[in-house]
């Protein structure tokens, strides 16, 4: 068993948020999924991405987020999930009044600080990696 408490666990910086790595390959050996919950202040957003060979999914925990497959938009609030297949677009913005907070599920896991990392490159005044 290991456990791992969000305040120790690692966490990456993106546009007025914070990804924290609980689940997974570098936090705790996990190598079938990855789940990480990420805070994002008011205006924070989380880029349309996608993951060629990943099941993605996030359940909204708190808050009010705007989420996009990058075709659609959804605004959708606390006990809701909403799920990608493979090679599917994903992101998500805080529309609410509030800290959004969710979790965010990957199956099978990706490379997470690769991902932050090239958005750092392309958008470097949008994102940082941090820790």
């Amino acid at each position: 068993m290991k456990v791992v408490r969000r305040k120790t666990a690692k966490g990456l910086k993106g546009a007025r948020s914070v990804s924290y790595q609980m689940v997974g390959p570098h936090s705790t050996g996990a190598r079938k999924f990855l789940v990480t919950v990420v805070h994002v202040q008011r205006g924070g957003v989380t880029p349309v991405h996608e993951h060629a060979t990943c099941d993605s999914m996030y359940y909204i925990i708190e808050g009010r987020g705007e989420v996009s497959d990058g075709k659609e938009k959804k605004v959708l609030g606390a006990d809701t999930a909403v799920y990608f297949p493979p090679g599917t677009g994903h992101g998500i913005r805080n529309v609410g009044r509030t800290r959004l907070v969710y979790l965010s599920c990957h199956a099978p896991p990706y490379e997470i600080e690769e991902l932050y990392r090239e958005w750092a490159r392309e958008a470097p005044t949008l994102l940082s990696t941090g820790g």
